[in-house]
């Protein structure tokens, strides 16, 4: 097969990977910017309304939290809006240098970075980022767990499929 055959191949298999992995980011971000304007526009700061009736295992609540996770560094919040989107941009060239085969790869990368944009957005919009999911699972270590968005949960779980891929995925042969 010549080159032209390959990378014509090739092509469209990447930029449908490249698609998956954007469209996923941008649907995460206009999900967590949705969500965080939602209950923000209906929840006071501070106070806890349960999810599901008569169970208060899952609330929603309003926080700003200025630092990093769970709070920490808020002496840093001017710093934070450019470090999170420093690491968007180190998240874009991973992307962009990802294999276009490497499907869970490509969909943790998205994840990422859709929670990142989502955070990034409020650190220099609003100079703190919204959390409001708030889980109490009388559990002695998280006791309740620390309150948290739809960013959040994306990028741990790209982070997660991103370990885990590290962990399983074998590297592909080049084609022949």
């Amino acid at each position: 097969m010549s080159e032209t055959a390959v990378a014509s191949e090739v092509r469209p298999a990447a930029l449908r990977g490249r698609l998956l992995a954007f469209g996923l980011a941008a649907l995460i971000a206009v999900v967590d910017l949705w969500s965080k304007q939602a209950v923000f526009s209906t929840v006071s700061e501070g106070e806890r309304q349960p999810v599901f009736e008569g169970h208060d295992w899952l609330m929603l609540t309003a926080v700003r939290n200025p630092g990093v996770m769970w709070g920490a560094l808020p002496q840093a919040a001017h710093l934070l809006p450019w470090l999170r989107a420093a690491a968007a941009v180190v998240v874009i060239v991973m992307l962009c240098g990802t294999h276009p085969r490497a499907r869970t790869t490509l969909v943790a990368l998205g994840l990422v970075l859709g929670g990142a944009v989502g955070n990034v957005y409020d650190g220099f919009v609003l100079h703190s980022v919204r959390d409001f999911i708030l889980v109490d699972l009388d559990i002695p270590v998280f006791d309740p767990f620390p309150v948290f968005n739809v960013a959040d949960s994306a990028i741990c779980v790209g982070v997660a499929l991103l370990a885990l891929g590290m962990l399983f995925e074998r590297e592909r042969p080049a084609p022949t």
